[in-house]
């Protein structure tokens, strides 16, 4: 007879942030967020993965430092180059835990975002969430060119993939197990990695829950590195490669069953 544990599961956390050139704010968000993630009760056990990519500041030493200060808590890794998603997935490699959650080290939904996801995470364990910019209740502040870029993506998305979700570009709390089966085709280096959870994740039947973010610029926010032109174009061409690769692995299944 199998007994069943009393109480509900633990929920374990590992939080992926990737650092590009953040000695400015690195100390300050880390301690912020390892004090914030402490505190929530929702929460049993977490880690918070810094991953440098390509820095040329001190960015590396903030980090390795962090990580002395808070052992068990943060852990400081050092990826050759820059490239966000390559960041992203050496941090769920190395992740300690079963649900992951990436972040931006600029905090830009702040901190509340962290228990809102954790609580819809618990609610279902077999879903991604999103915290979505293009959710009806958030609130956010973005330019009309980002506008409907962001719309643009959205759309194509829904008619490439077969996706709901009205953004993959905000912050991810996933289950691993999507990365581990299929961490082989998981290949973007740059920002069309996060569509990359999404799209797998749709595949393998995990429900798509978008919660909505408050995202308002302040006077002393970073300039955003997004670039319409140049970034729109590689993430344009990264959703006609990924729909190449799925369309190229339909076609070997089918060659495989016959």
């Amino acid at each position: 007879m199998t007994v069943m544990p009393d109480g509900p599961l633990p929920f374990n956390l590992s939080v992926v942030l990737p650092v590009h050139n953040e000695e400015a704010i690195l100390e300050r968000n880390v301690e912020a967020l390892v004090q914030h993630l402490a505190s929530v009760h929702l929460l049993d056990r977490f880690e918070v993965l810094l991953v440098c990519n390509g820095c040329r500041d001190r960015s590396e030493h903030v980090a390795e430092q962090l990580a002395l200060r808070m052992p068990g808590q943060v852990r400081a890794m050092r990826l050759e180059g820059r490239g966000l998603g390559r960041a992203i997935a050496d941090g769920i490699r190395a992740a300690s835990y079963d649900f992951v959650m990436f972040y931006a080290v600029d905090l830009p939904f702040g901190l509340r975002i962290m228990d809102e996801s954790i609580a819809a995470m618990r609610e279902d364990r077999h879903r991604v969430v999103i915290g979505s910019k293009g959710h009806a209740d958030s609130r956010v502040e973005r330019g009309p060119a980002r506008w409907m870029f962001s719309s643009a993506i959205a759309l194509l998305n829904r008619v490439v993939f077969g996706l709901t979700v009205k953004d993959t570009q905000g912050s991810l709390l996933f289950p691993k197990a999507i990365f581990e089966r299929y961490h082989a085709v998981m290949d973007s280096p740059g920002a069309f990695f996060q569509a990359q959870i999404v799209i797998y994740g749709h595949l393998m039947g995990y429900d798509m829950c978008e919660i909505p973010v408050r995202l308002a610029p302040s006077g002393d926010e970073r300039k955003t590195r997004f670039k319409l032109i140049g970034d729109g174009t590689t993430y344009l061409a990264a959703i006609v490669r990924e729909k190449a690769k799925l369309v190229t692995g339909a076609a070997e299944e089918r060659d495989g069953r016959s």
